[in-house]
Formats: structure tokens, sequence, C-alpha cells
């Protein structure tokens, strides 16, 4: 076997993950799906993705428990249970040591409450997640696409590395669609790797263009689970104090660190929106 295979192996548990992620993920199963002894797949896919599947699997329910959190006022309770916590006091625990609050103070006063339209937002003062006008050059991705709910994006980006490896330009995710305007299974976007303009392009990948111009960039800092109430802010304050008019092109996300060896609180991503010139 060489390094290939090794990564399809780690595509294939990955898919896994994702599509089982309700489930009692027991990771001999993990084990069994990349073809490996137990005794050394646990230890290839730590060394290769910078994490235990055991803190994968862990992140991912936490990430998916955010959200619900964030946009639903689904009882603790519940989001514990759907997200595949055998008690509530296990899920607050482990959200408490992964996000630094309990679930509940989450919900009320986590970086999304930010983005609330109170008096100081519609003024357009929000020190804390500020919006910058950029002029970027052209840029090229290698691309795998992705359709279903924007929370299991992880995916497509694992497909993306299979492809190309890693890159300096790092992570950049383009999304099609709005949540709110669309049925989760029928969301699309695409997840890559930036890539150099005459870089061959492996067939599972697709290239976009992400074209030259002058974009309004958000630089966020945050949990994932609380992008959506930044987007709502940027449009809904943002945008229209401008004078500024969006360009016909989707929202690009650039991600600045990596979500599996960054607290949820420190991750960097910059949402970027091209602006008709």
């Amino acid at each position: 076997m060489n390094r290939a295979d090794y990564t399809r192996q780690l595509v294939d548990v990955c898919d896994y993950i994702y599509d089982h992620l309700d489930d009692d993920l027991d990771l001999f199963r993990l084990a069994e799906v990349a073809h490996l002894s137990s005794y050394h797949w646990h230890r290839v896919y730590h060394a290769m993705s910078g994490e235990t599947a055991a803190s994968t699997v862990r992140r991912l329910r936490l990430q998916r428990a955010a959200g619900y959190l964030a946009d639903t006022a689904m009882p603790v309770a519940e989001v514990a249970r759907r997200s595949g916590f055998a008690s509530t006091e296990v899920f607050s625990r482990n959200f408490r040591e992964a996000y630094g609050i309990p679930p509940a103070r989450f919900r009320a006063s986590g970086d999304h409450t930010l983005y609330r339209a109170t008096a100081e937002a519609q003024a357009g003062r929000l020190p804390a997640h500020p919006v910058g006008l950029r002029r970027l050059e052209q840029r090229v991705i290698a691309a795998s696409p992705h359709r279903g709910a924007f929370v299991d994006i992880g995916r497509a980006f694992t497909r993306a590395r299979e492809g190309v490896g890693a890159s300096p330009g790092g992570m950049v995710a383009v999304y099609y669609d709005d949540p709110e305007g669309a049925p989760e299974a029928e969301l699309r976007s695409a997840a890559g790797i930036e890539i150099a303009a005459d870089a061959p392009l492996p067939t599972q990948l697709e290239r976009i263009v992400l074209p030259a111009g002058e974009y309004a960039v958000l630089a966020y800092r945050g949990p994932y689970a609380s992008m959506r109430s930044a987007y709502t802010w940027f449009y809904g304050s943002w945008l229209p104090q401008s004078g500024r008019v969006p360009a016909d092109h989707p929202v690009v996300e650039h991600y600045l660190n990596d979500p599996a060896v960054t607290p949820p609180g420190d991750l960097r991503t910059d949402i970027a929106v091209l602006l008709e010139g």
C-alpha cells in the first residue's frame, strides 16, 4: 500500500462517520471500514488527520449540537439525545470542555448573539468581527462538490485533500445556496484546496475559479455554529448600510486554521462576498 491507498481509507472512514453520526460508532467498526487491523488503524488515522477517530466523532457531534443551540429552541436534553450523547450530564460536560461554557449559557450568550438585530448592530458598530473591503486576485481551487447540510461539508474537504494534499493557500468553500431558502438535502456547496492556476487537477475534483475583484470580507472568529447569525447581521445590517451591491457570485469562506486542532472559540474564517464594481 502507498500513501494514496491510506488516504482513500481515510476518506472511506470519514464518509462512514458522517453517515452514521447518530449511531453508536464503535472504533473497531471504523477499523473494519478502513480494512486495517484495529491495532494499527487508529494510529494511522491520528497521524494522518491530526486527531483520533474518537475526537473526530466527538467534535462533529458537538459541532452539530452547537448549531441546534444557536439556531433552534430545542431543549438541551433533546439536543444531547440528537447529538448522540448518553445523557444530558455527559453532553454538558463534553460541551463545556470544548466550548468553554455550558450549553444553556452558549445558547444565551454565545458568539451568535452578537449578530442579533440590536440597536448597536443596526448602527453598524460590531468591533468583534469587522468587515473590510479587500481587492483580491484571481484564485483557483481544486474542489469536491457537496450536497446536503453545510455542517457536513468536512467530508468534501477530506476528498479534496485526498486529491491534492495540503496547500499553503488553505481550505476554501463556496456556498451556492442560502440554508434558509432551500431544503437541507438540496443545499449546494463545494470544498476545496487553493492551487496554482496551472496545477494539474485530479479527475475526481473540479476546478473553480474565484474571480479577481473587490470583496467585502467579514473577519469571523468563533464556532462555525454561530456563523448563520453572522450572515444574518452581514446581509441585514452591514450590506444595506454600506451602499454596495453584491455581484452575481456565491459566498466564499476561507478557513484560516484547522478545526481538528483549534478550540471552537479560536476558529478564524474570512467570509468573502464579491461586490459589483
